[in-house]
Order: structure tokens, then C-alpha cells, then sequence
């Protein structure tokens, strides 16, 4: 297992939410790597900080910011750091139950049709790398998933000087969408990690952090080594005693 796992924070403060799942790759023997414009003021201590402007620059952040798409510049800034050969990516709100054997590819199936980007690591020479670099530097990038009438009229508008931005286009377009795409069409679905690996806890079923008389453990598999907590669906407030959430904020 490699000891360094990378993740991203573009803001003044993690929130608790996030600097618990920090906490959780420290406890587990983890380097994390903080990629951030500035260390946000309550990041766990033992975390270290790379200067994210090292990889992107403030205007290309506040281009996605201002479209309320920050998400999309994330997506981009994990390939990158693929592209540099710096090791294991997590979003902020992966949480750590163990170590993870790392392979030269690491990524999972979220459903049966999706595999997310949420924990990502790419071979920095891959076919695969190339394709998710190329399609994600395109700010104005056409889907080949879409149908051929659809592509074709983004191509004409791309032409005629009026393309569509991947700002508005759907949700996960340079991320979980682009990554099966090429993953499928490369014939790497055997790299991917069982669904219970990492994303156990559906999207759906983020309710359950809140349940008192659950446990962290209850919400994964003997297989699970990360838990995905899906923070676009958590409570900002009204955490019960005896919940998962409660367990993962207070240890």
C-alpha cells in the first residue's frame, strides 16, 4: 500500500464533515496531501499542504465559481494530479475504515451503469489518463456518449464560434460520465472495485448516517475500505448521539 492519498479543498474551511474524513486517512497510517489555495483554517493538524496553483491557476477555479460548477474543476484537478504521478486521489467526504491494497488502477463502480472518480488513480503514461485529460482540458467538449443528432448540432455551434461549455452541460460530464465512457471503451472494467468497496452507502440512503443505534461499520461491507458520505446530501446541523455521523465527527 502506498502511504499518500491526495484530495482537493477549494475555500477557507473544511467543515466538520470533511476535516473528520482527513482525520480518518491519519488515523490509518495515510500522508495526506492537502491540494488547496492556502491551508483552510481548521485542517486537521498532520495534514500537509501542496499549493494547488501549482496545477491550476485562481482564474481557471473562478471561471467554474461563478457557474456555481466548482465540482467541475475538481474533476479536472484530480487528473492532473494523475498526470504528475502523485498517487491516490480522494474527494473530501471519503471517508477511511482501512488501508486500501492500491493497484496501478483504482477506481469503482457507484451503480451498476457508473463508475465515480470520487477515488481515482490513473497510470500517469495510460491510454486511459490520455483520454480523460484530453476530453477534461476541453472546456467545450462534445460527449461521444450522446446521441449522433445531439453531438452534431454541438459540433456545428462549437464551429460557428457559439459552443457549449461543459459548465452547462450535465452533471459528471468531464467526471463519473466521462470516466466509464472511457474506461468501457478502453475494456478496463476489470480494474474496477466491487460497488461495496467504496461506495456503499447510496446517495439515497445518506439518511441512514443519522439513525442513532447504527454504527460506521453498519453501513459497509467486510470489502469496504472507504465510504463515500455524498456530501451534496448531508444535514449542516441536528447530528443525534448514537449515530454513524456522530461517530465519524467525534473520533
Amino acid at each position: 500500500m502506498s502511504n499518500i492519498v491526495n484530495t482537493v479543498w477549494i475555500g477557507k474551511q473544511l467543515g466538520p464533515v470533511h476535516a473528520a474524513c482527513l482525520r480518518s486517512f491519519l488515523r490509518n497510517g495515510y500522508d495526506v496531501v492537502l491540494h488547496s489555495f492556502g491551508m483552510p483554517e481548521d485542517a486537521p493538524e498532520g495534514v500537509r499542504l501542496f499549493d494547488a496553483s501549482k496545477l491550476m491557476s485562481l482564474p481557471e477555479v473562478d471561471a467554474f465559481r461563478k457557474t456555481n460548477r466548482l465540482a467541475f474543476a475538481s474533476d479536472i484537478y484530480r487528473y492532473r494530479i494523475q498526470r504528475e504521478n502523485m498517487g491516490l486521489y480522494v474527494d473530501c467526504d471519503v471517508y477511511c475504515l482501512k488501508p486500501f491494497e492500491e493497484n496501478d488502477y483504482v477506481f469503482g463502480w457507484e451503480s451498476s451503469k457508473l463508475i465515480c472518480n470520487a477515488v481515482l488513480k490513473i497510470p500517469s503514461g495510460s491510454r486511459l489518463l490520455q483520454k480523460v485529460l484530453e476530453a477534461s482540458e476541453d472546456l467545450h467538449f462534445i460527449p461521444p456518449w450522446l446521441p449522433a443528432r445531439k453531438r452534431n448540432k454541438m459540433a456545428l455551434r462549437k464551429k460557428l464560434g457559439f459552443p457549449v461549455h461543459v459548465a452547462d452541460q450535465a452533471w459528471g460530464v468531464i467526471g463519473p460520465q466521462l470516466l466509464t465512457h472511457y474506461v468501457r471503451e478502453l475494456e478496463l472494467t476489470n480494474h474496477a472495485s466491487s460497488i461495496d468497496s467504496f461506495y456503499n452507502l447510496h446517495f439515497e440512503c445518506t439518511g441512514l448516517l443519522y439513525e442513532p443505534g447504527l454504527s460506521v461499520l453498519d453501513l459497509a461491507t467486510r470489502r469496504s475500505s472507504f465510504l463515500h458520505l455524498c456530501n451534496s446530501r448531508l444535514k449542516p446541523s441536528g447530528v443525534p448521539a448514537g449515530s454513524p455521523m456522530h461517530e465519524i465527527l467525534n473520533e
